[in-house]
């Protein structure tokens, strides 16, 4: 047979065919091979070495290469593999038969190799393995049945969903896990989807080898040949009885409150849907009670928040003891519990006081938590289906509203729901829905009231103070809508408005020739909690071009006290700022000194509840003497607020409170009459002690005009009557003539140091107090005149403000400590 007609048969079988000479370099190739190695011509690859074009990257091109080297010594090998690498670089796997032939046509190229594209058989088996792979590992059951059924693949997901080995499975058919529990129509409806050539998806309810039985989600395809005919049916199953499960329990968790065990808000709407259509079959009707624990969140800040769960566990079980078993409680939220009560379609009264009252009985018995015996008490709102509505959500609401009227009773007791209640309560919330828009109406203004020194009389800062100017309603003080603002939250902007404001007033004030005053903005619980808090008082300060020190926040005394740890260390950013802090409503709640000493604030306000009777009632005037007594210990201011009449004003500053507010000097103004005051320097005045003095005498001494006209301005504007000297002796003429109460001296000064005048000074007049401000730290002289008594206060320039007031006030309570029961007693 001709070697063209050898070539001819070759590429009509689709074989490839290379000679190769004793270096393996080629000598020819097949038409259909080159084709097949993506060539047109044989001079592509004529003389190349065989290597070259053989995919060296795998085993089996190692062992291909040589047998080739020692073709000669085999004559010939048969069905070895090897990947070549075509020109385009794809990787081809051929099936070879090699022969060394010594005939005369074959001297040249001796190495005759035949082979077989078996590429795809390579890419079918590697598919093979992967797949087998992947099924072996995945979560989900793979079964594979022939067209007959019968299971020829089982992974180990799906044996372990069954319960059954591999070789209880292979070769048996599916049916095997039916439980009978499946629908027929559910096979039905599988084998029209599989006839038709469709895939299919569903639930089965399968039996486990054990006999239990398990939910199985699973979906079936058929699986065709090149003409169409089904060959195998391809599922892959997952277990939902665990989804089952856990769906159930997510259930569960979602409708039940952690802490108690009973129904949250979300199970007790659920429970109530069925027991309105229960009560609407059986004729009778439904109790939809809401309790809130009263001032449940100062018990809290008293408990701490392990014994205030236990106090709230305790009294879910109180509740569900005091109910019937047919009866629901729940936890609605922190403090707030629900209950569903059956009872008759019409109730009576004593329906309704016979239920509430055995609740609350319940309830007021002590708690005992631990080493303590906490009683608390309770609010309690009852609407009833069908005579207040049929809507679950609805009737929760009315509820809830009448709770909130008990509370604002006094607590302590129960309110059914009634149209008027509901009338009063849409007033309220009306009025809530307007305050939301009236910062941005121009609606809210602030009015400003004095504050005084008790030991000048002069004044010394303003409270701003906000007031609604109702279009309909006419100008509403706070009490008509800061508690609705607070509850609602809607104080945080109302806080934002009145703190912006109160620095733009200040400003004006300013730039119409005013001296600096500090003013007094209340912060609310809320807004003291906020992030962003400082950035914001910073940015009203610098929009406003205002120092920091004319700037005061007031937070009470429940905001502090609410989380402690960062109350201080809000308190301390905000003092890192520079402005003031007081503390409002001193003594209302449960602060104490310990904690008072611990947060950085510069006054503390007694509360007018105390003020109130303070001339005649021991109790209360005990605690404003004691508070003075501790905040001048801790180095802070005393004001005291609501001040009315004149014997209050005189009992506090013979107690030495520093300052007072309240309608004895005046109410709240706008900010135009708060000028008219400033600009007639109006103040307070007090009758002439026995002496004739009225005004607390101060002397400054220095040999620099300058700082003497700044420190005459600073103390001047809190009420002293100021008096100056250039030099030691000047200082002492003036002594001779005055009755002078504080003395601050320089240091350094021509003719006579301070020191040295302060030492003549203690020796002449013993009663006043002493102080150097300095910038000379002249120390070996000044730490001698201290030991020697001649100094109380040594001072650095420059100084502060605040830090001097403070100092002389203190100086001037020194004063009235040793020496002023005498001269300051009131006539009788």
């Amino acid at each position: 047979m001709s070697q063209r007609t050898q070539a001819s048969i070759y590429d009509a079988l689709g074989c490839i065919v290379i000679r190769l000479d004793a270096q393996l370099k080629v000598w020819y190739v097949n038409s259909f091979g080159l084709r097949l190695l993506g060539y047109s011509r044989l001079g592509q690859v004529f003389q190349r070495s065989m290597p070259s074009l053989v995919d060296r990257d795998s085993a089996q091109a190692t062992e291909f290469l040589a047998q080739l080297e020692d073709i000669g010594a085999h004559g010939v090998v048969r069905q070895i593999e090897s990947p070549l690498r075509t020109a385009a670089g794809r990787r081809l796997w051929v099936s070879w038969t090699i022969e060394h032939r010594a005939d005369t046509d074959m001297l040249l190229a001796p190495i005759f190799l035949v082979g077989a594209d078996i590429t795809r058989l390579h890419e079918s088996i590697e598919s093979s393995q992967l797949f087998r792979d992947i099924a072996q590992s995945n979560p989900l059951g793979i079964v594979i049945t022939d067209a007959d059924l019968s299971i020829r693949f089982a992974n180990p997901a799906a044996l372990a969903m069954s319960g059954y080995a591999a070789e209880e499975v292979i070769g048996n058919q599916p049916r095997m896990f039916r439980s009978g529990l499946t629908p027929d129509e559910t096979y039905r409806a599988m084998w029209a989807a599989l006839n038709s050539g469709s895939g299919w998806s569903g639930e089965f309810i399968n039996r486990h080898k054990d006999g239990s039985t398990y939910v199985e989600k699973i979906q079936i395809s058929p699986i065709p040949d090149r003409e169409g005919v089904i060959r195998f049916y391809f599922s892959i199953a997952e277990d939902q009885s665990r989804q089952r499960e856990f769906e159930q329990r997510l259930a569960t968790l979602t409708s039940t409150d952690l802490l108690t065990g009973l129904p949250n808000r979300a199970g007790f709407l659920d429970l109530a849907a069925l027991s309105m259509r229960s009560a609407a079959q059986n004729g009778h009707g439904l109790a939809v009670v809401d309790l809130d624990i009263d001032d449940f969140e100062a018990v809290n800040r008293r408990l701490g928040s392990d014994l205030a769960d236990r106090l709230l566990i305790e009294l879910g079980r109180r509740l569900t003891d005091s109910v019937r078993e047919t009866d629901v409680v729940a936890r609605l939220g922190s403090d707030e519990f629900g209950l569903l009560l059956a009872i008759p379609e019409a109730p009576s009264a004593s329906d309704l006081t016979e239920v509430s009252n055995r609740l609350l009985t319940a309830i007021r018995p002590p708690f005992a938590l631990g080493q303590q015996a906490i009683e608390v008490t309770a609010s309690i709102g009852i609407a009833c289906a069908p005579a207040d509505g049929s809507d679950i959500g609805e009737l929760l609401t009315l509820a809830a509203a009448a709770a909130q009227t008990a509370k604002r009773g006094g607590g302590d007791s129960f309110i059914r729901f009634d149209p008027a209640l509901a009338r009063v309560d849409s007033g309220r919330h009306a009025l809530l829905g307007e305050l939301r828009h009236a910062a941005a109406r121009n609606e809210l203004v602030l009015h400003y009231q004095p504050q005084l020194s008790l030991q000048t009389g002069a004044m010394v800062g303003l409270e701003a103070l906000v007031r609604w100017q109702h279009p309909e309603h006419g100008l509403l003080p706070p009490g008509r809508f800061i508690a609705a603002a607070e509850e609602s939250g809607h104080i945080v902007s109302i806080g934002e408005w009145v703190l912006r404001e109160a620095c733009r007033q200040m400003r004006r004030w300013l730039d119409a020739g005013f001296a600096p005053i500090k003013v007094a903005v209340n912060l609310s619980a809320r807004q003291f909690r906020l992030s962003n808090l400082t950035l914001s008082i910073s940015e009203a300060l610098a929009g406003n071009g205002l120092q920091a020190p004319m700037l005061e926040l007031e937070i009470t005394e429940g905001a502090m006290m609410h989380d402690v740890a960062a109350a201080i260390r809000t308190s301390e950013r905000l003092k890192e700022l520079g402005v003031r802090l007081s503390l409002d409503d001193f003594g209302t709640g449960y602060s104490s000194l310990a904690y008072l000493s611990r947060f950085p604030i510069d006054v503390v306000k007694i509360d007018q509840s105390f003020v109130r009777d303070i001339t005649t009632n021991p109790s209360n005037a005990a605690i404003a003497q004691a508070t003075i007594a501790m905040s001048h210990k801790l180095g802070k201011i005393t004001l005291a607020e609501g001040i009315e009449s004149e014997e209050q004003m005189y009992y506090l500053r013979r107690n030495d409170c520093d300052e007072m507010q309240g309608y004895y000097f005046s109410r709240p103004l706008p900010a135009d009459e708060i000028a008219t005051l400033r600009a007639g320097e109006c103040r307070l005045h007090f009758r002439a002690t026995d002496h004739g003095e009225q005004l607390p005498t101060v002397l400054l001494v220095d040999d620099e005009p300058s700082i003497l006209s700044a420190l005459n301005r600073l103390l001047r504007r809190e009420g002293y009557r100021v008096l100056t000297a250039e030099t030691g002796d000047a200082a002492l003429g003036i002594l001779a003539r005055e009755t002078v109460k504080v003395i601050v001296s320089d240091q350094r000064m021509p003719t006579m140091t301070g020191t040295d005048l302060l030492a003549r000074v203690r020796t002449l007049y013993p009663e006043t107090v002493r102080m150097v401000l300095s910038g000379h730290s002249e120390i070996q002289a000044v730490t001698d005149a201290i030991n020697r008594g001649a100094v109380y206060k040594y001072l650095n320039k420059p100084w502060d403000d605040e830090t001097l007031k403070t100092e002389v006030r203190a100086a001037l309570r020194h004063w009235n400590e040793r020496f002023g029961n005498a001269s300051q007693a009131i006539p009788r």
